[in-house]
């Protein structure tokens, strides 16, 4: 499937954000110029009768056209059941199949498990998807309104001259964490493109678009074996796609490497480092990219790496990115692991600071919501650990002391709860060693962020010796 109307999409659309976020004041003007520059490539067929003020399922008011995706439109929309409630964030993004795709057979399979997929991707650089339904013939899902710049805009600014190491890192590094995310659930995006990645106003990363992402084969995600193959709807983008996607081989985490890869190189250099051929036709013209410049030689290497042809060669997973890309060695995991759990927790935990002798109430008696949202928690946080388990980065602890603390939170004194966050203090507390000035200072931390440590009596030694 071709990209270049979507491209051409979201360039008018990221110029008109870019706008909307120097000068706020003229959001109503920014709204009109959407509907109108959107609509000049999008055919009266695929709208339909949807446009602003149409009404999904008696609650998505829909507001103004934001742009097209892989498989269909998507708006801005007021949610009505918040505004009833008076809640002060009451926009959605709404995505509904255009009527072209929703002729495709398998169409509103490919959107049910976009929106599945990306439910199960709770993570600060995947974007939050709602929820996912149908009113009559049109099938929609709801997702966070993002404020910011597409980064195809970003890139495109830059066009011949490309953006400065202190500027594109902190974005790759995003990138690389929430694939890194998405990879230990077994989930390849598979579509991984600028134009698939947003750019928060305070910098943070989001990747959009999960809609052709597939599981990795054998990897046990689901215990029932899903037919469809989203797959199979050739949704790639050539000049981001690998060998291996071209030729229509099962995917793979390292062909995300190679997406995420051509990327970074774009907001080095402002140039694809194969001048936009398909893999294929790189390969067959002999091309080989310019030398990174600027960056530091762990950084460059790693980039490197994913621009390889061949899948072998590349790094097999974002996690192994990370490692190449931060330089984690055997002798510096445990000073990381310490020193991450200072800087990365408060990114992650906003806790209140009050003492529970006990269980308010017993876990049974919670409202299922709460019980679930508190499973997630103990699960994610435990898929988290397995991970530290395995690859020793400090990112698995750090999300696995969050995904803890949170659990914590909704059910104070809770045993599971308590268990797991004994289990990391002591690892944490292991890590930083008999430096009983570092350990004084992480016991802090972490008393700073979960009251259970304030009582907890290794984290209570540490902190006061």
């Amino acid at each position: 499937m071709s990209s270049a109307d979507d491209d051409k999409t979201r360039q008018r659309v990221a110029e008109v954000e870019a706008t909307a976020f120097r000068k706020p004041e003229f959001e109503a003007t920014v709204a009109r110029t959407r509907v109108r520059g959107a609509a000049e490539s999008t055919t009266e067929a695929q709208l339909g009768p949807l446009g602003p003020g149409s009404l999904i399922k008696q609650r998505f008011l829909l507001e103004c056209l934001l742009g097209k995706g892989g498989m269909g439109l998507v708006f801005s929309a007021i949610d009505r059941r918040k505004q009833e409630a008076r809640d002060p964030d009451q926009h959605v993004a709404l995505k509904v199949l255009n009527a072209d795709f929703a002729r495709h057979p398998q169409s509103f399979m490919a959107l049910q498990r976009e929106a599945r997929k990306a439910q199960t991707l709770a993570h600060p650089n995947v974007v939050t998807v709602f929820d996912f339904d149908r009113d009559g013939d049109r099938v929609y899902m709801t997702m966070e309104l993002l404020k910011g710049r597409s980064l195809d805009a970003i890139v495109r600014e830059a066009r011949g001259k490309g953006h400065s190491a202190e500027f594109a890192m902190p974005i790759v590094r995003g990138l690389a964490e929430g694939l890194a995310y998405a990879h230990r659930k077994g989930i390849v995006h598979s579509d991984l493109k600028p134009g698939n990645v947003f750019i928060m106003p305070d910098g943070t990363a989001k990747i959009l678009d999960f809609g052709i992402a597939r599981a990795v084969p054998s990897a046990a995600v689901e215990e029932v074996t899903d037919e469809f193959d989203a797959g199979s709807l050739g949704a790639y983008t050539e000049a981001y796609a690998t060998d291996e996607m071209v030729a229509g081989r099962d995917p793979h985490p390292a062909d995300d490497m190679y997406a995420l890869g051509i990327i970074a190189y774009e907001l080095v250099t402002g140039l694809h480092p194969y001048q936009r051929h398909s893999a294929p036709n790189a390969r067959k013209l002999g091309i080989e990219p310019a030398p990174l410049k600027g960056l530091k030689r762990k950084q460059a290497r790693a980039i490197v790496r994913c621009l390889s042809f061949e899948r072998k060669d590349r790094p097999q997973d974002a996690s192994e990115f990370l490692k190449a890309f931060r330089g984690v060695t055997a002798l510096q995991k445990a000073t990381l692991a310490a020193t991450a759990v200072l800087a990365v927790t408060v990114g992650y935990l906003s806790y209140q600071n009050h003492v529970e002798t006990s269980p308010a109430i017993p876990f049974s008696e919670l409202p299922v919501q709460v019980q679930e949202q508190f499973r997630q928690a103990i699960n994610e946080g435990d898929m988290a650990w397995a991970f530290y388990e395995r690859e020793g980065l400090a990112d698995g602890i750090d999300h696995a002391l969050a995904e803890y603390a949170k659990a914590y939170e909704m059910h104070p004194r809770n045993r599971e709860a308590v268990a797991r966050l004994e289990r990391t203090a002591d690892e944490v507390l292991r890590l930083v060693g008999d430096d009983a000035g570092q350990r004084r200072r992480v016991a802090r931390d972490l008393q700073k962020h979960s009251d259970y440590f304030r009582k907890y009596a290794p984290t209570v030694a540490a902190a006061t010796d």
